[in-house]
């Protein structure tokens, strides 16, 4: 098997459209980073988000076409730790968590890196009934742990849709004496100082990932989510042109009982292949043993049913029981080579450490999914995000050590640095109609403060590389 040694600051490897059998790597120089997340910008730029140990935050703008020898990077606010972002023609929106507490903002991208530009954050305030002390002797609301974004489709503006948690805390003589989450959905617009954010009063809803699927918002979740076994899987669906978290499809609640879950459920949109489509990815069981379930749904709004069907689902066999640490961190799509890619953090049961493992499911004879590879890193490679690139790409972002990469791996051609074997999976092709119940969500309203920093970029050096 190839492999690429890494003796680099950054590695970026591309092998896709012009490089399709062969792999582009830049080296940039003086760049360390932890956690990093990749988006595509047009046809041949990428975003990479890097954060460093002392709190400086970075945002890489990457070319794909001309081999130059710099690169640009623009900082960030200090310790604003950005959690997921989106590109919108040449904006950028973005989520994260400082201090505490949930943040949101944009940039032209244009404007940041040709010459520097400021850059809009907006920290969510905190609310309360204190009456005096270091921390009050009532009650107090802050919001915090934003997760996943998702953007709304508009007319000339681009709301946000974000799940995350409100934080409650009690005092009394200023001692806390009383600490919970709920979870909540938050809804942003134009001016931004504004939102609404929702939960379920009356009962258990996290709130776990979003996607646009047509002209819908499908927001997966799940009941009961601190169960130490697993948790029932709940789906919620939102008219996007017009969102409200208070009025039609909305109020009801979709069940799921049958593969409950025992992580996070990821999903992800797969095109309208035959219907309004979408999968999910979350561990789960199988008696006797657990694994990874990815599970494929659809509803048809044109027949003026919103409501959810499970058609089918794949089930692969990763121990029993999962190994601690093992988590699933992202999922994606590549709708021309329709392949769906589960990214998950994996253990080594011998080695007791920890690697990173991509399973592909190639739904080209969708719903028939009659294979799946499984795709693990080398040795002290850790990818943190996924994300679809253009024609047949999939992008990868993470580091190895503490060293940022990014890579572009045409599906067709696998990348070099990860092995590669096929996955024993079992797939069922039964229809289940899912039930619904009406449970309505309680709303509110907050306000965020706006905060303003001038980023203006420099360069980082690059050489490049073109293997044969």
């Amino acid at each position: 098997m190839k492999r690429i040694i890494f003796i680099i600051t950054l590695v970026v490897m591309f092998s896709g459209g012009a490089f399709a059998q062969s792999e582009t790597v830049y080296t940039l120089h003086d760049l360390l980073g932890y956690n990093t997340i990749v988006r595509q910008w047009g046809n041949d730029k990428y975003l990479l988000y890097t954060e460093e140990s002392n709190g400086n935050e970075k945002i890489i703008l990457i070319d794909n076409i001309s081999q130059t020898h710099l690169v640009a990077q623009a900082p960030l606010k200090q310790w604003y730790k950005i959690k997921d972002f989106t590109v919108r023609g040449d904006s950028v929106f973005f989520i994260g968590v400082y201090n505490h507490r949930g943040f949101w903002g944009f940039f032209n991208i244009h404007n940041v890196f040709t010459g520097g530009d400021i850059i809009t954050y907006f920290l969510t305030n905190t609310f309360s009934t204190s009456f005096g002390g270091p921390h009050g002797d009532d009650w107090g609301f802050s919001f915090v742990d934003f997760d996943e974004l998702q953007q709304l489709p508009g007319n000339g503006c681009t709301e946000l849709l974000i799940t995350g948690f409100q934080k409650y805390e009690r005092y009394e003589g200023g001692i806390m004496t009383q600490l919970s989450y709920t979870p909540c959905l938050f809804h942003v617009a134009p001016p931004y100082t504004n939102f609404n954010y929702a939960f379920n009063n009356s009962g258990s809803e996290k709130f776990d990932d979003i996607a646009l699927i047509g002209n819908y918002i499908v927001v997966s979740g799940r009941e009961n989510y601190t169960a130490s076994d697993s948790a029932r899987i709940l789906f919620r669906i939102f008219d996007a042109a017009s969102f409200s978290f208070t009025t039609g499809l909305s109020w009801a609640q979709t069940h799921q009982d049958y593969a409950r879950s025992m992580s996070k459920v990821l999903i992800e949109p797969t095109s309208n292949l035959t219907g309004y489509e979408f999968a999910t990815a979350h561990y789960g069981n199988r008696t006797p043993n657990q694994g990874l379930y990815v599970e494929y749904y659809a509803f048809h709004p044109e027949d003026n049913d919103h409501h959810l069907k499970r058609y089918y689902y794949t089930f692969v066999n990763q121990s029993n029981p999962i190994a601690t640490g093992c988590t699933i961190k992202k999922i994606a799509y590549n709708d021309p080579t329709h392949t769906l890619c589960v990214l998950q953090d994996m253990m080594i049961p011998s080695l007791n450490v920890l690697y990173s493992a991509i399973c592909k499911f190639n739904l080209n004879g969708f719903p028939f999914i009659q294979s799946a590879l499984s795709y693990r890193t080398d040795n002290g490679i850790n990818i943190n995000s996924i994300a679809n690139g253009i024609n047949a790409n999939i992008l990868y972002s993470g580091r190895r050590t503490s060293e940022p990469l990014l890579m572009q791996e045409n599906v067709a051609y696998p990348a070099n640095c990860m092995d590669h074997s096929y996955l024993a999976n079992t797939t069922t092709f039964s229809s289940i109609a899912l039930p619904h119940t009406d449970n309505p969500l309680s709303s509110a309203s907050f306000t965020a403060t706006s905060i303003q920093f001038n980023s203006v970029p420099d360069t980082i050096k690059c050489s490049v590389l073109c293997p044969q």
